[in-house]
């Protein structure tokens, strides 16, 4: 239960700080939200409720402000320049999600997939986006850049090929076994103007993606057992034909870390809760 003595004074010191008003402000607003939301559990009063809904739907009318004009920045090829305030230098780890992540929703605007049946098949693991945290440490860690070609296998939502593209230009495609994934990506990303040759995204088993040129290889563990045995076996494949970089969060970094060809420099290769870089041996 929320304390509803401390809801009238956040309301009293919110009305009166114009700082959550600023549209760069998103972190302060979606802190603010996110505490009178707590509040509000319980809070009594009528008129009380109503000043705390009130706060947070003029927050939300400032935010959808925000997303608006940062999709036209993306649209110019901004993106980088306009995404770069939020982005923050040190990664907690962990497969929370934070403020970074929300901001990344009401830009990308991703529409609600129609999904039959959500239950996901035989070695197959249950959609969850990658922390976008995550995904700005793995760029870094890879040292992606516009001359790469990164292929994200089980790309969910496209959140990774299309944020990787925004924030280095370069070329991402996303591998995905639900057709209504894809689509709700391929949406955003056109809505984005972010072209078929920048950010493409198929619906098809990751065993018979097209790895041919691919630099960089992501996967948040989308699949487990023989599934990501036999993916195993076709990255090991492309890295005998030139040097490649695996870009790895959860529990299949502990299966990347026992390939003899590939070796990391973080202290703990096997890590399940931040990224780890991966690099084909020599």
């Amino acid at each position: 239960m929320g304390d509803a003595a401390t809801l009238p004074s956040m309301i009293a010191a919110l009305t009166a700080d114009p700082g959550w008003r600023e549209p760069m402000a998103f972190l302060y607003r979606a802190e603010a939200i996110d505490q009178l939301d707590l509040h509000l559990v319980g809070a009594s009063g009528a008129s009380l409720r109503a000043q705390a809904e009130g706060l947070i739907e003029a927050m939300e009318a400032i935010d959808r402000e925000l997303f608006d004009f940062l999709r036209g920045r993306i649209r110019r090829g901004e993106a980088r320049q306009a995404l770069s305030p939020w982005i923050a230098s040190e990664v907690m780890p962990g497969q929370h999600y934070d403020a970074l992540d929300a901001l990344l929703a009401g830009v990308l605007a991703i529409d609600e997939p129609d999904v039959a049946d959500p239950a996901p098949p035989p070695e197959m693991v249950f959609y969850q986006p990658s922390p976008a945290r995550h995904i700005v440490d793995g760029i870094r860690r890879a040292s992606i850049s516009a001359s790469d070609a990164v292929l994200d296998l089980g790309s969910g939502l496209g959140h990774v090929p299309m944020l990787v593209h925004m924030l280095t230009g370069a070329r991402a495609r996303g591998v995905e076994r639900e057709p209504a994934y894809v689509d709700s990506a391929a949406r955003a990303a056109f809505g984005l103007g972010l072209g078929r040759g920048e950010v493409a995204f198929t619906a098809m088993d990751a065993r018979d993606a097209d790895m041919t040129g691919v630099d960089v290889f992501y996967l948040f563990t989308p699949f487990l057992g023989t599934v990501l045995r036999d993916v195993l076996a076709k990255i090991e494949t492309e890295a005998s034909r030139r040097p490649l970089r695996v870009v790895a969060l959860g529990p299949c970094a502990r299966s990347f870390a026992r390939m003899p060809w590939l070796h990391s420099r973080d202290p703990d290769p096997a890590a399940t809760d931040r990224i780890v870089v991966f690099r084909s041996s020599p």
